[in-house]
C-alpha cells in the first residue's frame, strides 16, 4: 500500500548510442536528440510531468538545463539538454534567469579544463563529465537555481543524496522525497524551491487526472475505463493497480478517494 501512496518521482536517464550523432543546431543531430529523451522520459516533460507527445505531434522543446548562454560550449553539451513543454522551457524555467547567470570565472574554469569542443570536429559526450559536474555545483548554489536540473539530476551539498520527490497519493501533493533519502532543511527548501518553480501543487496547474482515475475504479466496480495517462504519475499509478485483481484494485481506490475527495 505505502509503495502506491508514495510515488518516487524519477531522473531521467538517457540512453545514447555511441555510434550516433546528437545535437542542438544540426536538424538532423536535434531530431535524434528529441527521439532519445523522449524515449528515456516516456513520452513527458522531465520537469512538469504532462505529457508532450499528442498523435504524430512533439510538443516539446530541447531545454538546456544550464543555460547555454552562459557558455558556447554549453550549445551541444548533450548531457546538459533535456526535454521540456513550452511552459517549463519559455517561461517557469526563465523566472530569474539572469540572477543565476555563472561568474565568469567558472565558465572560464569549465571552458579550459571540459574535454568537450565547437565547430564541426566537436566531441560528443555521452555522459557528464567532471567540470560539467562541478559547473552545475556552482550554478544549483546561486540565487532562483534552486532547480532539479534534467536529465543530470541533482545531489545535495550537505547528505551528498540525489534531490528529488515523492508524489504523495492521499495529499495530491509533491514533496521532498523524504521516505526515501535524508535531506537536510537547506536541501528540503531546495526541493520545496522547484516544486514552487513549476507550480506542481498549484491549485490552478495542479492536475485531476489521477483523482479522476481513481473514482473511475470505484465507479467501475474494480475495473478500469479510463486509460488517458496524460500525466507521468498517472501512468505510474495505473501502472501499479493495472496488475492486480478487481477486488484489490477497488479496495485501494475506496481507501484512498475519501482522503482525496476534498481536496478537489
Amino acid at each position: 500500500m505505502d509503495k502506491l501512496l508514495l510515488i518516487k518521482m524519477p531522473t531521467f536517464r538517457p540512453e545514447y548510442k555511441r555510434w550516433k550523432k546528437y545535437g542542438y543546431k544540426n536538424p538532423k543531430e536535434n531530431k535524434n536528440l528529441k527521439e532519445v529523451l523522449e524515449k528515456s522520459s516516456e513520452g513527458y516533460c522531465m520537469y512538469y510531468y504532462t505529457r508532450v507527445r499528442v498523435e504524430r505531434n512533439l510538443y516539446a522543446h530541447l531545454e538546456h538545463a544550464i543555460e547555454k548562454t552562459n557558455s558556447e560550449w554549453l550549445y551541444e553539451c548533450i548531457p546538459d539538454i533535456g526535454l521540456a513543454c513550452p511552459l517549463c522551457n519559455e517561461s517557469l524555467k526563465k523566472i530569474g534567469e539572469r540572477k543565476r547567470k555563472l561568474a565568469q570565472k567558472f565558465v572560464e574554469e569549465f571552458e579550459a579544463k571540459a574535454k568537450c569542443s565547437v565547430g564541426k570536429k566537436r566531441k560528443q559526450c555521452a555522459v557528464p563529465c567532471k567540470p560539467l559536474r562541478n559547473l552545475q555545483r556552482q550554478y544549483s548554489a546561486q540565487s532562483e537555481a534552486e532547480i532539479i536540473l534534467q536529465p543530470m539530476g541533482v545531489r545535495g551539498e550537505d547528505n551528498k543524496n540525489p534531490l528529488m520527490m515523492q508524489y504523495n497519493v492521499l495529499k495530491m501533493e509533491f514533496q521532498p522525497a523524504n521516505d526515501y533519502y535524508t535531506y537536510s532543511e537547506r536541501e528540503k527548501r531546495f526541493i520545496e524551491s522547484h516544486i514552487n518553480r513549476f507550480k506542481l501543487n498549484d491549485a490552478k496547474y495542479k492536475t485531476r487526472e489521477l483523482f479522476d482515475l481513481i473514482r473511475d475504479v470505484i465507479d467501475n466496480n474494480g475495473k478500469i475505463s479510463k486509460k488517458n495517462n496524460d500525466n507521468w504519475v498517472t501512468m505510474q499509478f495505473f501502472r501499479q493497480i493495472e496488475i492486480l485483481s478487481d477486488e484489490e484494485r477497488l479496495k485501494i481506490c475506496e481507501t484512498i478517494y475519501p482522503g482525496i475527495y476534498v481536496r478537489f
